[in-house]
């Protein structure tokens, strides 16, 4: 299985990183996809990935949290360099109303800046959306994306990914619409997300990743505790559930997905 999103380099895991690591991938996670969310953070999940060839690959993007501290050199850093092969994506990248450090405007616009980076760099997205009060995240994340993105990868099913997907049947459509994958991680298994768990069940297993978003959202059964990429199996076997499919199929189907998604070779699975 392959955890397409985890914040390995957070300093929740500064005592057992490694420990952490080697756990996981004994337990059955393939490997690992490193969340930069600020360009302080690139070079970091950047070197994290060189220490676990084949591994742990990357992903460089700019949380909306910071859109406020727009960087020109940064990004211009981003898009004017030839991406070394670790980084398989730009993300996270999005809107997020329900926190607010930043004012929509800002998010919509550093948004803009950064899909057009990632269409000139034929990269696919990881796209985090989450809504306020209002319920317009989405809304406002789906029209700049019609607007602007322009698919640059006419061989992939995929051109990125929703990650921890909270939305209904309706935003799952339009995420797929846009060849969008839905990440599925710990809130899955809250026994609060009936809703969610049916929207998943009616979009199906193909447009499925795995993903725990580590140190955040741990499944029910760690709640309130750090989590990390070792509980993909946990989200795996809710999945079992709710499709009535056994973990190796689950697992089968979703990594082909994320070998899809970020352009892994078939040898590496």
């Amino acid at each position: 299985m392959i955890d397409t999103h985890a914040h390995l380099n957070s300093p929740d895991f500064d005592t057992d990183r490694n420990e952490v690591i080697e756990k996981a991938l004994g337990a059955g996670v393939r490997q690992i996809i490193e969340i930069a969310d600020e360009p302080k953070e690139w070079d970091g999940a950047l070197s994290l990935a060189r220490r676990y060839p084949q591994k742990i690959y990357c992903a460089w993007g700019w949380h909306p949290h910071y859109a406020g501290q727009k960087n020109d050199k940064a990004l211009n850093r981003l898009e004017n360099q030839k991406l070394p092969s670790e980084i398989l994506a730009i993300g996270e990248i999005g809107i997020d109303y329900f926190r607010s450090r930043s004012d929509p405007q800002s998010q919509k616009m550093i948004l803009e800046r950064l899909l057009n980076i990632a269409a000139k760099l034929q990269q696919p997205i990881i796209i985090h959306a989450r809504e306020g009060a209002e319920g317009r995240a989405f809304d406002d994340l789906f029209s700049v994306l019609k607007s602007l993105w322009r698919a640059p990868l006419a061989q992939r099913r995929f051109q990125g990914v929703i990650h921890c997907f909270s939305g209904g049947p309706h935003e799952a459509r339009q995420a797929l619409d846009l060849g969008l994958a839905l990440g599925i991680d710990g809130p899955i298994t809250y026994p609060k997300n009936t809703a969610l768990r049916e929207t998943i069940k009616t979009i199906g297993l193909a447009h499925l990743v795995l993903e725990t978003d580590s140190p955040y959202l741990p499944p029910q059964s760690i709640r309130g505790q750090r989590n990390d990429p070792g509980q993909i199996p946990t989200i795996a076997d809710c999945l079992t559930s709710i499709f009535n499919l056994p973990r190796q199929t689950i697992a089968e189907k979703t990594t082909h997905n994320a070998a899809e998604l970020f352009g892994l070779p078939n040898k590496e699975l």
